[in-house]
């Protein structure tokens, strides 16, 4: 059994291949930038999935800034001694405990760390970590994982995207203004270096919802065409903002749970449907 220590961060004497069990398919929820919702989209996703009638299973692999639990409730204030990076099967601790929230299952470094510690692992140890997340979690009978990747095209999205023996496709997130575009587009050529298929793209906070007359209005003016992602990949729903739902989320209560914003639960709603007939599509394809 392998284990990383804090403060100090070893690294292992050897990496395991990955597993080959549950090779289910990745709904991979990326962004160009940080901020820009992200995190947001893949928890009302996997809920919307759920609301389907999938069961799924929702990995949150930003091992730096790991919020899935908190938007869903789920907090850790114990600091952690060690992190457990593999062990043999069966041996105490060789499945990765998975918590059930809301209907889907969740596997996140936030319940391997107080959360207010921070995790400096060098890229070897965070590929290990997310492995662990993914391959090495309880999972109970999961027709698909929904990622929450880290934003950027660095180690832990290298790996993630680099899965083989399973289909994984990509939800590239971004905000209407030019520069988050800007930073999608480098992801999106990314892409074409792996087998993963990028279903398409969200354009979170599209506008800002009036809690009175339910009518939107924009927060950002729009990226120009030649350099938008939309004539690159599909746009597939557009998520406006909400103050309400964005309060709610900080005291763990996401729209797809509360209801509170119905312009937002029928965006995610919409959004489940096409990833989900793609889900099947994609798994069909690669069968």
């Amino acid at each position: 059994m392998a284990r990383v220590r804090f403060p100090d961060v070893a690294q292992p004497q050897a990496s395991p291949s990955p597993s080959s069990a549950g090779q289910v398919p990745i709904i991979a929820v990326a962004s160009g930038k940080g901020g820009v919702g992200k995190t947001t989209i893949a928890v009302n996703l996997a809920l919307a999935l759920r609301a389907r009638g999938r069961r799924v299973g929702l990995v949150d692999a930003d091992l730096y800034g790991p919020d899935v639990p908190r938007m869903l409730g789920l907090r850790r204030r114990r600091d952690a001694a060690s992190i457990t990076l593999f062990a043999a099967r069966g041996q105490p601790g060789s499945r990765l405990e998975v918590i059930e929230r809301h209907g889907i299952q969740v596997a996140s470094a936030a319940f391997l760390l107080g959360e207010n510690q921070g995790l400096g692992a060098q890229a070897a140890i965070a590929q290990l970590i997310v492995r662990r997340l993914i391959a090495d979690a309880d999972w109970t009978d999961v027709g698909c994982l929904v990622v929450d990747l880290p934003p950027g095209t660095a180690d832990i999205q290298q790996f993630v995207l680099g899965q083989t023996g399973r289909p994984v496709s990509v939800l590239v997130v971004v905000t209407p203004q030019v520069i988050a575009h800007q930073d999608a587009r480098r992801l999106i050529a990314d892409l074409g270096r792996h087998r993963a298929v990028s279903l398409g793209g969200v354009e979170n906070m599209s506008g800002q919802v009036c809690p009175g007359c339910g009518q939107a209005t924009p927060l950002f003016p729009e990226a120009p065409p030649d350099e938008s992602i939309w004539g690159l990949i599909p746009r597939l729903a557009r998520v406006p903002f909400s103050a309400r739902s964005a309060s709610d989320a900080d005291q763990g209560l996401p729209v797809m749970v509360t209801g509170a914003v119905p312009e937002q639960v029928s965006a995610y709603a919409s959004l489940a449907a096409r990833l989900d007939e793609g889900i099947g599509e994609d798994a069909a394809a690669q069968a």
